[in-house]
């Protein structure tokens, strides 16, 4: 394995956080986390989709406030974290997508980050250079690429002297040469004793660059080591266990209907973030997309639904489908759950009643007017099914717990009583309860005959729920398991690859 080339003593730690927790509304997404990054050290910290990582990386930083614990910066413990006192204490963040003003040049967006410092033109074309790759000062921001964009963002943090860096999944869209470039970028900080916290899911990249590794797993601490002392099935076993499955509902393993053609077919589909993508899902079946986030496959969902552009042959119901648009894609019986439900999945200042009859108000209205029998004629339909809260019709979504918000997102997608439905991350951030009605909804639905493409890294929701099972990584469909070989073994080995690959 590749290692960080820098030798260092154990000296003074960087940062160091004791005991850490935090909970949101009495559920806990820390529980007493220990971690610490020495000078020169480029630390990995790796875990699932709510393992707790980014609330980690937020408290270091400042953006939000622990219930306990201790974060100890440069052997002083900060007493009042917020943004302004992690940058005082050297701490700086490079987010996963760059932060910079794209109408700004690369010197304002530089100079207008450093907090008041007055730093010249030459100083700043001192640092560009010594990181070896040449960028114009005058460039419009939103011009660069993304590594050039990223490389601004580390601009950032050596000019504002941090000794604590922090890099959130900064590979998701480089290239080969620009994650090596990337890599010798933050080798050479480590170098002049900057302690480096590298947040990452992908495995070859965790034991080429780091010389330790903590893993998170539901808020908690369940491995840390040197990377040399560890392997990759190590780390990927602690992330996602061997645990009991439970047995899926036999509607959601029933086999496609003989001889029916698919509902949706997708052939050589390419776009932002994908490539070459070739799927097809059946009436009454469960298709399952695997893999961890960034792989590609909320892309892909957009892209096929109408949200992005790409190139290659979306059939729907047997017909090819072209001039892709949300508003299409509805009319043609296809709807689309997305991942981010408050973004862009409801209407958080609308009623219950106003998101669910969204989708379809082609039907319920007269004359350009609504029909208030049949707007709330439409809601009554999934309010059972979905298990709302009775009387709760006229609340607005935005006061909704976030399970009851995921099912008004369901009701308004399944409204214009599609023959397709892309279910992204269905389950993110719900309680167990409304999971478990979530689940069942998805076995009603195979069960009466629609087609459901479900996109999980929750890998036993895959599991559980699924007919069958595409696995994806960085971009490619890399394997298909039928009914009888989804095992959560499968999955979670064709989701981080094996070692043989990454070694």
């Amino acid at each position: 394995m590749l290692q960080n080339s820098t030798s260092h003593h154990r000296r003074e730690p960087v940062a160091v956080v004791d005991g850490l927790w935090k909970s949101y509304g009495g559920v806990p997404v820390l529980k007493g986390v220990d971690i610490d990054v020495q000078p020169g050290e480029i630390h990995a910290l790796v875990g699932g989709n709510g393992a707790g990582k980014s609330t980690l990386m937020k408290a270091i930083t400042g953006v939000v406030a622990p219930d306990s614990g201790r974060i100890v910066i440069g052997g002083r413990e900060v007493k009042k974290l917020s943004p302004r006192a992690a940058h005082a204490n050297a701490v700086y963040m490079v987010p996963q997508e760059p932060q910079l003003f794209p109408n700004l040049s690369v010197l304002e967006n530089v100079t207008l980050s450093l907090g008041g410092q007055r730093v010249g033109r030459r100083r700043v074309q001192e640092v560009i250079d010594s990181l070896a790759h040449p960028i114009d000062l005058d460039a419009r921001a939103g011009e660069l690429s993304i590594s050039d964009q990223q490389l601004i963002e580390l601009v950032r943090g050596i000019l504002r002297e941090a000794r604590l860096l922090i890099v959130d999944e900064p590979t998701a869209a480089l290239t080969a040469r620009e994650v090596d470039q990337l890599f010798t970028q933050l080798r050479s900080l480590a170098a002049t004793g900057v302690g480096i916290f590298y947040v990452s899911h992908r495995m070859s990249e965790i034991f080429a660059l780091c010389d330790r590794v903590t893993v998170l797993r539901d808020g908690a601490m369940v491995l840390q080591s040197r990377t040399d002392e560890v392997s990759v099935d190590d780390l990927v076993r602690a992330m996602v266990p061997d645990t009991v499955r439970h047995e899926a509902a036999p509607r959601a393993r029933a086999t496609a209907h003989a001889g029916a053609r698919p509902a949706l077919e997708v052939r050589g589909l390419t776009g932002q973030g994908f490539l070459d993508v070739d799927l097809e899902v059946f009436p009454g079946e469960v298709l399952g997309i695997a893999g961890v986030v960034g792989t590609g496959r909320t892309e892909l969902a957009e892209t096929v639904y109408g949200l992005r552009p790409g190139t290659g042959t979306v059939i729907l119901d047997g017909e090819e489908y072209a001039d892709r648009t949300p508003r299409h894609s509805l009319d043609r019986g296809l709807s689309y759950v997305p991942e981010d439900r408050h973004a862009h999945g409801v209407f958080l200042l609308g009623t219950i009643v106003d998101n669910c009859s969204s989708t379809v108000m082609d039907r319920i209205t007269r004359a350009g007017l609504i029909r208030a029998e049949l707007d709330h004629q439409v809601t009554d339909r999934f309010a059972q099914g979905l298990a709302l809260q009775a009387g709760s019709r006229s609340r607005k979504v935005g006061n909704l717990s976030g399970g009851n918000q995921q099912k008004v997102s369901l009701a308004k997608a399944l409204a214009p009583e599609p023959k397709v439905i892309i279910l992204d991350e269905p389950s993110r951030g719900v309680d167990v309860a409304a999971r478990a009605d979530l689940y069942r909804l998805v076995g009603d639905l195979a069960e009466q005959g629609l087609a459901v493409v479900l996109i999980s890294s929750d890998f036993e929701e895959i599991v559980e729920l699924s007919t069958r099972v595409l696995v994806m990584r960085d971009g490619r469909v890399t394997g298909h398991l039928p009914a009888e070989q989804i095992t959560l073994a499968a999955v979670r080995d064709g989701a981080f690859g094996t070692i043989e690959e990454v070694a």
